[in-house]
This record gives C-alpha cells, structure tokens and sequence, in this order.
C-alpha cells in the first residue's frame, strides 16, 4: 500500500497559506484526478457543475466527491438506485454535512457509487457497474459507502463522507484499505442525509490519512466544539494527532474466527504498539452475539419502516439484496423492537464499563478473514459463501447499536497482499482520541494516486 500522490489535507493547506500554491490550482490538480479516475475504477454517478472555492476558510481549495445519500442542492440523492427512481427524487436543499463543508471551504466534486438504499455489506448493486477495487481488481469491495472507499483508495480525492449503519464507512474502508471513521450517535448533524435505520445511521469519513480523517470531521462539528476551533489554525489539529500520549489499550484481536495470515500480523501490531509504551491488556467480547442479534432487529424494522413506499410500490425493482434487508422488517414482532431499543442504554453502559473504563481505546479485527475475492461475497455469484460474506459484518454492527465512536485503519497485508485492518472503538466523546491512536499507528493507506507518476510530479511542484 502507499499513500503517495495528491498532497495530505494539511499539506494542501499549508501550500495555500503560505502562497506556495493557490486554491484554484490545488482544485484544478484535484479535478483532474478525479475525472481521470472516475473512469477507470467505476465509483463515480455524477460530476458536479464547476464551483469556486470559498476564499479564506480552511478547507479552501481541498474537493471531495461523496456517497450518494446526501442531497447536493439542484440534485436530490439517487440512494443508489436508477436515476429518478429513489422515492425521494426531487430537489431539496444542501444537507447539512455538505453545507457545512461548503462553509469550511470544501469544493463538491459529485456523488459516488453505493448499495442500493446503503443495503448491504458490498458493493453489489445491479443497477450500476460494480466499482473496482484499487489494490486489486479481484478482491471485493465492501458497502454500502463502496464508491466512497473506491474514490479515496484511487486517489479521486482525499476524503469522502458516506453513512454507516452496521459498518457502511468501516467495511468498505477496510477492504480498500484506507482509513474509515465512524463518529458517536449524533455528534454530525444529519440533516437532509438519506435515512436507512434512523437509530444507527451515522455520518462519517473514509480518507486516505487519519490526519485528513481529522480535518473533515473537524469541519462537520458545531462551531464551539474544540476540535472546530483547532481546525482554524494552520497546524491545531496536526498538533492535537501528534500529541505524545501513553495510551492504555483493551485488545480483543485475538478472536477465534482469523484466517492464520491475518491473526499473524495482527500479532505483529500488537507487538509493535506494546514496544511503544502502550499499557495493554487483553479483553473478552462477553455477549457480541447477543448485541449482534439486537443491532440486526433494529436494523431490519427500521428500514422497512424507512423504504416502506418502495416495498409497497417498487418491490420488484429491489434488488434482492436490498430485499433482503427490507422484507425480514415487516415480519419481526413490534415487542422485540421495543425490547431491543429499551435494551440499548443498559447494553451499551455495561459495554462502557466492563471494556472502556480502564482503557483509552478496545481494539477488534475489521475483517477476520481479511479481504475476500469479490465473487466470494457477490449473492449471485457460483462462487458465493455466505461465511465470507457474513464475515465482513461480524464486528461491525453492533458498534451503532451501542452508539460509539470508531475508527478502522490499515496496519500491514496479509498473505496475498491484501490490507490488514484493526478497528478502535471509544467510549462516548472519545472521538478525538481515537483519531489521535491511529494517526500514531495506522500504516500508509491506499493504492497510488491514478495516474500515479504525473500527479505526483504536479503535487510536488504545488508543495514547493
């Protein structure tokens, strides 16, 4: 994996302000990335009509393209199904994450490819080719936010919003091998976002760094937040990631499901972070079946409730995966809902307890089985394994059910040359920590920039 081409998201910013480049030519560097790779790995549903940067905010001259979820102004969010098809298909204003980027500075580049209605672990969706995974054309790339890993791993653009309800910005990340961040339950307003499950949907990031990770979010947050503040200055959140911490760490890494090749570097991490002054000790996932299980009924009833429109009137044009995910909704008992969701405040304080009370951070496998071929976890595919698929979610879930922070990030490849990913997860309002522990341990992420050698001799030049 390598992280070389387009600059970082602090280097962009400390080109502009010190005059070295403008915003308009880090955008037109951007633009023509994006277009070139647009392309070539399938990610892309729709370019944005050309707009000037913002003057004098901190995103100024940084662009980035994102899941198609998020209403853009003159087109409403396609959810990932035919054009003009979503229930939902008319204009409506901005939604708030992307009018707050435009705020900070942030330049639109278009919406990006997804499952139909974030339905879904991969990238399956019939509706439009199936994106191409960067590091490797063979291997599956996750969902339901699959154009936006796409995107950032191809080096399109540096960072993508996409939504997460049971592992929608990690799965995909991990499996393109960048960074995916999911914040708390309700720490982004998501207003105008497309819903799937109301009570577990989140906004977050996919991005090629942590450090880029940092700055977007960042910039979604309320103005008095701290890390908002931190973002007005040139290096606050550098500063805040760099910051020398002794970190004490729960590790749940060694769970009984790793394929050998995986439970080996995850092994090699561990060693690697304990020589670093890391307190560690190990924990034990007590009740993840159970929480598993919980996370699923929420996640069935409240998308059926979402899409009901569509299961009355469109069913036949669902693909049956986005069935799949509607249809058992319908059918679950309303007291299990109820049950579940009176359940959650007690679940997630024991998990709080029993796992982040010691500990800065619990560590847990992405994908146990790292990064399976595409044809392995495509339903329709001869070659389809139902344990690879469900393989991908394991860990994933029950995070939003629970409502905390987390963060994926590569730390190495397996055996075939595939990312390694580790997942952290925080206790509520950890999100600045959490960021801070990967930016410290994560390793490169993403496959280089398209087309590699002349963008980076375009993005040294704007660096220097």
């Amino acid at each position: 994996m390598s992280d070389a081409g387009m600059p970082s998201i602090a280097a962009l910013r400390r080109s502009i302000a010190t005059g070295a480049s403008s915003a308009d030519e880090a955008l037109a560097l951007q633009r023509e990335a994006f277009e070139r790779g647009a392309a070539v790995h399938r990610c892309v549903v729709e370019r944005a009509t050309d707009s000037r940067p913002v003057a004098h905010a901190p995103l100024s001259g940084i662009a980035m393209a994102h899941k198609d979820v998020f209403g853009a102004g003159l087109r409403a969010a396609g959810q990932g199904r035919p054009e003009g098809a979503a229930a939902d298909a008319v204009t409506s204003p901005p939604s708030a994450p992307l009018r707050r980027l435009s705020e900070r500075g942030a330049t639109y580049l278009g919406a990006l490819v997804m499952a139909e209605y974030a339905c879904g672990a991969t990238a399956e969706n019939p509706h439009f080719p199936a994106p191409l995974n960067p590091l490797d054309p063979a291997a599956a790339v996750g969902g339901s936010s699959s154009g936006s890993a796409v995107a950032v791993a191809a080096g399109l653009c540096r960072a993508s919003l996409g939504t997460d309800t049971a592992g929608s910005v990690r799965i995909p990340a991990s499996t393109c091998g960048v960074v995916g961040f999911k914040p708390g339950a309700g720490v982004i307003d998501p207003g105008g976002v497309s819903q799937l499950a109301p009570s577990l949907d989140t906004v977050g990031v996919v991005a090629r760094s942590v450090s880029d990770a940092a700055h977007v979010f960042a910039a979604l947050l309320p103005d008095e937040a701290p890390m908002a503040q931190r973002l007005l200055s040139l290096e606050g959140i550098e500063e805040d990631l760099s910051r020398h911490r002794r970190w004490r760490v729960a590790s749940a890494l060694d769970q009984p499901d790793l394929r050998d090749d995986v439970a080996s570097r995850l092994g090699a991490f561990e060693s690697r972070a304990t020589s670093h002054a890391v307190a560690w000790h190990r924990a034990s996932l007590h009740g993840l079946d159970e929480l598993s299980c919980l996370a699923q009924i929420v996640l069935h009833v409240e998308a059926a409730a979402t899409h009901a429109h569509s299961v009355r009137h469109a069913l036949d044009s669902l693909a049956p995966i986005t069935q799949s995910i509607l249809l058992p909704g319908w059918a679950v008992p309303a007291a299990w809902y109820r049950q579940a969701c009176e359940a959650r405040a007690g679940w997630r304080d024991a998990f709080v307890a029993g796992h982040l009370s010691q500990a800065d951070v619990l560590l847990l496998p992405s994908l146990p089985r790292g990064v399976p071929d595409a044809q392995t976890v495509t339903t329709t595919s001869d070659r389809f394994d139902p344990r690879e698929l469900v393989a991908l979610h394991r860990y994933h879930a029950f995070v939003n059910y629970l409502g905390l922070p987390s963060l994926s990030f590569p730390i190495g490849t397996d055996a075939r040359g595939r990312p390694v990913c580790i997942q952290a997860i925080g206790a509520p309002g950890a999100e600045a920590e959490l960021l801070a522990f990967g930016h410290q341990f994560a390793a490169p992420t993403g496959a280089p920039s398209v087309p590699a050698a002349r963008n980076v001799r375009r993005a040294s030049a704007l660096l220097h």
